[in-house]
């Protein structure tokens, strides 16, 4: 009787045990994602603009469990754990016989690991980040998480989670990832014997590099071929076909196109987690991202690749004039998308500050300030048909006695003025006398309305040169800014991700409207047409220079003081562009101005920019650039219904 109540004790006990070994509960964070893994960022059209990596350095992309590629499936099961679907997280078979064969060689040679095994311990890996001594007790504690794994998923969700988590050499994590890199390809399109490849890499991903030693890796996939024969995974002529293939292995670029953008991008994928993921399906062989961690851009490539070559093209005149740096926006008025981001003109440019973001560093406008203070005016009852005074004048400060006296540019007056011509010839003296009707305190008012966030001083800190560009700003502000006359006066709200809705968009793209005015349509539409006579500003920056189009563009220069800052800012009905020239270190320009050190940057991108704008707001490709259907709408977007004064126009 005493001993068969020992016995139930303890076969009891033994079931217990078994119990809390399988269904015991698993470390705390073991099964959390990882908190950082690679993202790629892609542009507009899914081009690879750079791969961030996750914080071990590893590339990563990741396969769904139900839909797992048969061949990667078939040739990892023969290479690492043929007994997978039998066994209960441990091979009892394998174990016995790699104790065997350590036995007999008085050393480790085989550890007869199970895939489910490999998954535990690649998860308690990367929750203890790498940390931990290989002996019995981790042994131990990976052969019970890896029983309490078979109980709590399925076959094919650990053997997902053992193909997301393996290395497969040269910091690539993840078969997924490992097949793109190596072959070109999403996992799905492997053939078996690139699947054999795979497969024989996570053995030991540093002795079969296939970049450094091929033939190593080249025997092992020959084995595991061999292998999936054997266990009936391949028929004979399937075997001898695999093992005739002739395997190609890819070398990815490394890639990182408008590095300041993308580091942007990042940025705000790290404040608001803005990240998708590209799935498996429907990508093709070469084209798509197949599970990886993905985030969709504004930018257009193509538009970036040829802002840097225009940039290129004129180094030498950037040279001859001292300038270093250069900075290029271009921004689609509609959507407020970034569609081109240059900050430097030289993101490899140690030596002059290339790494620098020049597009959103605070520096002085000129008179690229100007049309603000004319719009404040108009929206306060002022008209181009308004006479300002260009002559000899003196101004109240903020400081008692001191009287502040401005100059044109030329140091010529020209008597009374229309508003009209005066802004369109950019005179100083003018639209200080206009800054001090409208009232600094209104006026900065104005332009912090407008999005400007630099000016965080007082009206009196400013004064009235703050018309004339003495305070700083950044270039993608005052592009944003500018963009609102193209909109007609509403505000736009730049943005540098799409959503997801719009990046998989095929219909064209809509206006977005943020419900903000800044000016009435009729103030917008003075600005634009001021800003896109030609002949108004013939008088000082005579005919036929870089703002002159074939087509209707809104532009305006400035030139800070002492020519530390050339800028060239323009809009169309589609696109806004920027260009700010000058050098970090704040060395001046050699006696260059914005309409001849930015000008010619900004009249080459504009070309570019307005074929892109053109099509990503509809218009047809038949149009072309410069034709009345592409480009002759910029009045007709902003003109009010108004009557205007007849001596507007000359």
């Amino acid at each position: 009787m005493m001993h068969r109540r020992i016995t139930l004790v303890s076969v009891g006990i033994i079931a217990v045990l078994a119990a809390w070994l399988r269904m015991g509960p698993l470390p705390a964070d073991l099964l959390d994602p990882p908190g950082a893994s690679s993202i790629v960022v892609l542009d507009r059209h899914g081009e690879v603009l750079y791969e961030a990596r996750a914080a071990d350095g590893s590339r990563t992309a990741r396969l769904d469990a139900a839909a797992l590629p048969q061949a990667l499936v078939d040739a990892t099961i023969a290479a690492e754990d043929h007994r997978f679907w039998r066994h209960p997280g441990l091979d009892p078979i394998a174990l016995v016989r790699a104790a065997a064969r350590n036995i007999r060689h008085r050393r480790v040679v085989e550890g007869g690991s199970t895939i489910t095994q490999q998954a535990a311990k690649l998860l308690i890996a990367r929750a203890d980040e790498g940390a931990g001594r290989r002996n019995v007790a981790a042994k131990l504690r990976e052969a019970v998480i890896a029983i309490r794994l078979e109980h709590r998923f399925s076959k094919r969700e650990i053997l997902a989670l053992y193909l997301n988590l393996a290395s497969y050499g040269n910091q690539l994590t993840g078969a997924e990832r490992a097949s793109r890199a190596y072959f070109g390809r999403n996992a799905a399109l492997l053939t078996p014997a690139q699947a054999a490849f795979l497969a024989a890499l996570p053995q030991r991903p540093s002795s079969f590099n296939p970049y450094r030693d091929p033939a190593r890796a080249r025997a092992r996939q020959e084995r595991v071929i061999v292998q999936m024969g054997v266990l009936g995974m391949l028929r004979p002529d399937r075997v001898r076909e695999a093992l005739d293939e002739r395997l190609t292995l890819t070398r990815e670029p490394a890639t990182f196109i408008a590095p300041h953008f993308v580091q942007r991008v990042l940025g705000e994928v790290g404040r608001v987690g803005q990240v998708g993921r590209v799935g498996n399906g429907g990508n093709g062989g070469n084209g798509g991202h197949g599970g990886v961690e993905s985030v969709t851009t504004t930018l257009d490539a193509d538009l970036q690749r040829t802002v840097q070559g225009i940039i290129r093209a004129e180094r030498p005149a950037l040279n001859r004039i001292g300038a270093h740096n250069v900075a290029v926006v271009v921004l689609d008025n509609r959507t407020g998308d970034w569609l081109a981001w240059e900050g430097s003109g030289d993101y490899a440019d140690a030596r002059n500050g290339g790494a620098i973001d020049g597009a959103a560093r605070p520096r002085q406008p000129g008179s690229a300030l100007k049309p603000f203070t004319y719009a404040a005016a108009f929206e306060n009852g002022s008209s181009p048909a308004d006479v300002l005074p260009d002559i000899p004048s003196f101004f109240p400060t903020a400081q008692e006695g001191v009287l502040y006296s401005p100059r044109n540019y030329d140091n010529r007056f020209r008597g009374p003025l229309l508003a009209r011509r005066a802004l369109a010839g950019s005179e100083n003296v003018p639209a200080v006398a206009l800054a001090s009707r409208v009232g600094v305190p209104t006026l900065l008012r104005f332009l912090r309305s407008a999005g400007l966030t630099t000016f965080d001083r007082n009206a009196a800190y400013y004064g009235l040169g703050i018309t004339l560009g003495d305070a700083e700003v950044r270039l993608d502000e005052l592009v944003a800014a500018y963009a609102t006359f193209a909109r007609g006066g509403t505000i736009v709200h730049p943005r540098f991700i799409r959503e997801p809705e719009t990046a998989t968009a095929t219909t064209t793209a809509t206006v977005t409207d943020s419900g903000v005015r800044l000016v009435s349509p009729r103030t917008a539409f003075w600005i634009t047409d001021i800003l896109s006579d030609d002949e108004a500003r013939a008088y000082v920056f005579g005919r036929g220079g870089s703002l002159e189009f074939p087509f209707p563009v809104a532009a305006k220069t400035g030139t800070s003081q002492a020519y530390h800052d050339n800028w060239a800012i323009g809009y169309t009905a589609d696109v806004t562009v920027g260009v700010w020239v000058g050098n970090f270190d704040r060395r001046p320009l050699i006696g260059s101005s914005g309409v001849a050190g930015a000008g010619p940057i900004f009249h080459a991108v504009m070309l570019a920019a307005v074929s892109v704008g053109s099509r990503e707001s509809g218009v047809g490709s038949q149009s072309g650039v410069g034709s009345r259907e592409s480009v002759g709408r910029l009045e007709s977007v902003v003109s009010p219904t108004v009557a205007l004064p007849a001596q507007t126009r000359k």
